[in-house]
């Protein structure tokens, strides 16, 4: 199992490595004398030196003499001491530079030029195209109150924030949730939700994603669910009104089941409270009666281990494997509310006899610019319910308030 977490481990950090990596439009190559190259952007060349702005190191100063070659396929303006100023491609080298402009090349001398800069028009150009590049924000808050039904019935609390951070060939998602409940200051629901994901288009509508995430749900026995992996998709509708969506990943999951829901913890923690205090009644009781029975002495004796640890030595179940992860995406505008449908059916790859169904249905209608008013329909179906002692199917319908701030494009 360590082997298969370190590889998924190695597989996501390659694909999360675009998230932190600065990504120029138009890169340029420079190659140093000492044999070393760097790729970044040129924003200045003199007869002294060259500064630029590296990709890894960001703005550094190099002596010219320590540069060897300069690559690129941007346009340049070349001011010479004249006051004259040449655009063009440029060549480098240590003597001379070779510009070429309409087909043509003209060699200038360093010691004629004054500053080379790139052109004014390509210098917006690139700027333009960077602030479009650049990862916009978003993200929401919800507060919703909740009504479940399965191992669990009860009305609860929810509440949840979502970030994204978007580009023009990769999204970054973030979701935080929780519901907590009581019924006469009795917890009947503790439920913890967290999700990491990362997604690239490689190409159009063909996507590669790595996910990670984690939930406990201790109404349903659920003490940690630990998923991590990674998969592909493909956007099958994608126009401004509808979207739909399919993909398929290889996740590692980590379960830890209890064996208990809040409220029977407490139930029979009280139970055998109970039952060792009674025990420790009648065995003293007979001990009174027989001082030489030495068998009252240990009931004594197991009865005062069972209060002090009511619940005994009891340990949650543990599961590791390797499962499919396959799902569809759906979202439609249907007059000014969006609606949102997610179904994914999850088997796992050792045990095939076990697998999951989730369904997941979401209406947002907005009331303002920022605020919305929202509806959520939960499904989930475990195959294994028989032998965790809870029901099959899981439902929570949820409706509330749902904020939401940044850059909505």
């Amino acid at each position: 199992m360590k082997t298969k977490i370190h590889i998924l481990f190695i597989f996501n950090i390659i694909m999360l490595f675009p998230i932190i990596k600065v990504s120029f439009v138009y890169a340029d190559l420079v190659e140093l004398v000492n044999g070393d190259s760097l790729t970044g952007q040129v924003v200045e060349i003199t007869r002294e030196q060259l500064t630029f702005n590296s990709e890894i190191l960001g703005i550094i100063f190099i002596k010219r003499m320590d540069i060897k070659k300069i690559e690129g396929k941007k346009p340049f303006e070349v001011s010479l001491l004249s006051g004259d100023t040449i655009q063009g491609e440029i060549n480098y080298t240590s003597e001379k530079l070779l510009i070429s402009r309409d087909k043509k090349r003209e060699v200038v001398l360093w010691e004629d030029i004054k500053r080379i800069i790139p052109t004014p028009e390509f210098s917006m150009l690139q700027e333009n195209q960077e602030e479009a590049d650049r990862r916009k924000w978003s993200g929401s808050g919800k507060v919703l109150a909740s009504v479940q039904k399965g191992t669990t019935d009860t009305i609860n609390f929810e509440s949840g924030v979502t970030v994204s951070g978007k580009k023009t060939k990769d999204l970054i998602e973030l979701e935080l949730s929780g519901n907590y409940g009581e019924v006469e200051n009795e917890i009947n629901t503790r439920r913890y939700r967290g999700k990491l994901r990362y997604q690239y288009y490689p190409v159009e509508k063909w996507y590669i994603y790595a996910d990670t995430g984690a939930e406990r749900d201790e109404g349903r026995k659920l003490g940690l669910r630990g998923q991590i992996g990674g998969g592909s998709g493909y956007e099958l509708l994608s126009q401004p009104h509808q979207t739909w969506s399919v993909e398929g990943a290889i996740m590692l999951t980590h379960e830890e089941w209890l064996p208990y829901v809040p409220f029977q913890k407490n139930e029979v923690k009280q139970e055998r409270l109970q039952e060792g205090l009674n025990q420790i009644a009648s065995s003293s009781q007979r001990l009174i009666q027989d001082p030489s029975d030495i068998a009252s002495l240990g009931g004594i004796l197991g009865g005062g281990m069972k209060a002090l640890n009511p619940l005994g030595n009891t340990d949650k179940t543990i599961y590791n494997f390797t499962s499919l992860k396959i799902g569809s995406k759906y979202t439609r505008k249907i007059l000014n509310s969006d609606l949102s449908h997610n179904l994914t059916f999850e088997p796992s790859l050792e045990h095939l006899d076990y697998y999951r169904v989730i369904s997941w249905t979401n209406l947002s209608t907005p009331v303002s610019k920022n605020v919305s008013l929202e509806i959520n329909l939960n499904n989930e179906y475990d195959s294994e319910h028989q032998k965790r002692d809870i029901e099959p199917w899981e439902h929570r319908l949820s409706a509330g308030v749902k904020y939401e701030f940044g850059n909505k494009d």
